[in-house]
């Protein structure tokens, strides 16, 4: 057994009465977080909950939440939780109730030893333990909290490489999620999520497309600081036609794949960024449903800025889905900041291609530069951005973004909106794909020639990013380079590679190029006179 530090033995007398030492075995090489000193392991197959637990040639067969769990673990900080790779939980060991919180030196582990797996399932290499309802409603009402993990008030837990399938919904069911989550400081990464299946639409209509994989909720004072990395939701094995990914207040969203849902995110959250949304589908019902690539509603807890960045979105089938609409929610507070930048948006149905605001009487300011957004696909375009029209004041600055269209690449329609646009360009799809610039490239609408309209006629915005640096470093550091493409794919093992594309860093001095892009011939210019001013104010009311 490891002592803790002092302060973990303290938190843990608080928080887990009678427990004071991690009480499981080695965790050996498994790359644990930092302050898990020992493991438990569990396997469906080979395990009984009469064991210790403390080895795999011991392993306990359910996890402690678990309705069939027998066993007499009590779960304490700075202990880790792993499960066979290959191994299959099936509906009457989910509906987990996971109610046991780690600390910010002393996390709870739940999770995986890739080195550890059935053969006879998994093959010569590792896979993932499945948690599965196999198509049933898994024990929702059991616990009253949700679908698989409902982690009531519990912090600092990190939930890594589980896939979880078979999540059945219906009106006589309710919407179950695959993860409630109602603390903070939580991580979930890794997690491939596919299989869901629903009812049809009732005669009376009550049957809705509100099942999410992720629900973060801010109840009982939840839902701060969580974060969702590097996990996989693909629909592609189902009807394509339910499920949001990201729901309520995920504060962190990043280095995920999202396919074959009808919403990407939809809710309050801090940093959006390097993720892929798309293909998107239509919802089975005809109501009830509210479709969105990003719908960010306004930040999680006591911060003043939300930055989207780095992010994907193609392949949503309807101009009205929305593919990326800051600010949503009625907020209303004049020191709100919001940064977009590096986001490539396109083939999608033109329409509410990206929205500013809505509700509330402020908004903040918005901070859109360096995006590369084709407003529609190739046959058809629209209006780039559209502010919230009626009452929301909200000031925007809009620099250095390409736009595909025909169109407006920025049609100011807010009453209140005060709008600066500088070193922007608009270009027909043909117009760019006469220099180049093509949605069908590797990625898309790329500069291939330092021709270009886009290369080197930017403003140069390394003030904002030392701004932006303050409130979130990895942000800031993020605006000094351009976009790295969201997430790569593979089908094969469901897992993310990110970023997709080797990014380029932007000048320190010269002009950037314009767009999500930087043009690896216009890295090395030095300063080529005086720049185009980038503080020009068109006021639009």
């Amino acid at each position: 057994m490891t002592i803790f530090f002092r302060a973990a033995i303290l938190m843990a007398c608080f928080l887990n009465a009678g427990s004071v030492f991690a009480a499981g075995g080695s965790c050996g090489s498994i790359p644990v977080p930092s302050g898990v000193s020992s493991c438990y392991y569990f396997s469906k197959s080979s395990g009984s909950d009469s064991a210790n637990g403390t080895t795999e040639a011991t392993p306990q067969a359910h996890l402690p939440g678990m309705p069939s769990y027998t066993g007499s673990i009590t779960p304490a900080p700075g202990e880790g939780f792993i499960l066979m790779g290959g191994d299959t939980w099936t509906a009457s060991d989910l509906d987990i109730w996971w109610h046991w919180t780690g600390t910010s030196t002393a996390p709870i582990y739940i999770g995986v030893d890739q080195a550890w797996y059935d053969s006879n399932v998994c093959g010569s290499s590792w896979c993932r333990p499945i948690w599965t309802c196999g198509g049933a409603s898994c024990s929702y009402t059991a616990n009253g909290h949700g679908f698989y993990s409902d982690y009531s008030g519990a912090q600092y837990i990190t939930v890594d490489n589980i896939e979880v399938t078979g999540l059945y919904f219906s009106a006589a069911t309710g919407y179950p999620n695959y993860f409630s989550i109602y603390g903070s400081n939580n991580t979930f990464e890794h997690i491939y999520a596919h299989g869901w299946s629903h009812d049809v639409t009732d005669a009376s209509g009550t049957t809705y497309d509100n099942s999410n994989v992720f629900s973060s909720s801010t109840c009982c004072g939840g839902g701060l600081n969580n974060q969702f990395l590097y996990n996989v939701v693909d629909g592609a094995d189902t009807t394509k036609d339910s499920m949001a990914a990201f729901f309520s207040a995920p504060s962190t969203v990043a280095y995920n794949v999202v396919r074959y849902v009808t919403n990407g995110l939809e809710g309050a959250t801090n940093s959006v960024h390097d993720n892929l949304f798309g293909p998107l589908v239509f919802c089975f019902v005809s109501s009830g449903c509210h479709q969105n690539a990003i719908q960010q509603a306004a930040p999680v807890g006591n911060v003043t800025s939300t930055f989207i960045y780095n992010n994907v979105i193609t392949g949503v089938p309807s101009g009205g889905m929305v593919k990326l609409w800051t600010m949503q929610s009625s907020v209303n507070n004049a020191a709100l900041n919001t940064y977009v930048f590096n986001n490539v948006i396109y083939n999608n149905v033109p329409g509410n291609d990206v929205d500013i605001c809505q509700l509330g009487s402020n908004c903040g300011t918005h901070y859109f530069f360096n995006n590369t957004f084709e407003c529609g696909n190739d046959s058809s375009t629209g209006t780039c951005s559209s502010p919230g029209g009626g009452g929301p004041s909200t000031v925007v600055y809009w620099t250095n973004n390409q736009c595909i269209t025909s169109s407006a690449c920025f049609n100011n329609l807010g009453t209140n909106v005060t709008a600066t646009l500088a070193t922007n360009i608009t270009q027909s799809v043909a117009s760019a794909s006469g220099q180049g610039y093509v949605s069908s490239a590797a990625y898309a609408f790329q500069p291939t020639s330092a021709s270009g309209s886009t290369v080197g006629k930017g403003g140069n915005l390394q003030s904002l990013c030392t701004t932006i640096a303050a409130s979130n470093p990895a942000a800031g550091a993020a605006c000094q380079n351009d976009t790295g493409y969201g997430c790569l794919y593979s089908t094969s093992n469901h897992a993310v590679n990110c970023p997709d594309r080797t990014v380029n860093a932007r000048p320190a001095e010269a002009g950037w190029d314009i767009g999500a892009y930087q043009s690896a011939s216009s890295q090395s210019k030095t300063a080529q006179g005086p720049q185009a001013p980038t503080n020009l104010k068109a006021i639009l009311q």
